[in-house]
């Protein structure tokens, strides 16, 4: 990786695993490379290995959000996991 491509990547959140759903102010794809860039993975999909369910406004659907309630995932906000980083 070239110095350029490592400025402002952090591990922070090394070994924590996102779901993103729902819109937000910035785009997902945003979104999902802050979660890469500070050492997070994105997932699709909520399981019990989920750490972290970005929430944003118009969540496609109750399934991910009774999901998430039923395994204990924690459920924060955009401006939530940009104060994380």
């Amino acid at each position: 990786m070239s110095e350029e491509q490592l400025e402002g990547q952090t591990d922070m959140l090394s070994g924590k695993s996102f779901v993103i759903s729902g819109v937000f102010e910035m785009s997902r794809n945003d979104l999902k490379k802050l979660v890469e860039d500070n050492g997070g993975k994105n997932s699709s999909s909520i399981s019990s290995k989920t750490d972290y369910l970005i929430r944003g406004d118009k969540m496609g659907g109750p399934s991910k959000l009774e999901k998430a309630e039923k395994l204990g995932v924690m459920m924060i906000s955009e401006q939530e996991f940009l104060a994380m980083i």
